[in-house]
């Protein structure tokens, strides 16, 4: 699952939600609605919307890549904000301990 949790300090988010939410502040830094998102990434308007409103919590990797090249921006750069730093895979790290 692609929903892991991470903290900072004592405030638990969701890895999907910091996703979304990274997702859609770009789509407003562009004036990019999810109709035109859509559009240029070929994404179903409705798996967009079911995602940024949260009704699904998982996004395909392929579909990340999309909305990044349509963004013009890289994976990598993408992920390089800073809120990602401290990512955990919680899940994981669980079953292991």
């Amino acid at each position: 699952m692609f929903a892991k949790m991470f903290s900072k300090g004592a405030i638990q988010v969701d890895f999907s939600d910091l996703i979304a939410t990274k997702i859609k502040e770009i789509m407003q830094e562009k004036n990019i609605n999810s109709s035109q998102l859509s559009k240029l990434t070929g994404i179903y308007r409705s798996t967009l919307t079911m995602y940024l409103t949260r009704k699904n919590r998982t996004i395909r990797l392929e579909n990340l890549l999309y909305i990044c090249e349509a963004f013009n921006m890289k994976l990598s750069e993408f992920f390089s904000d800073k809120r990602f730093d401290d990512a955990e895979a919680n899940d994981w790290k669980n079953k292991i301990d």
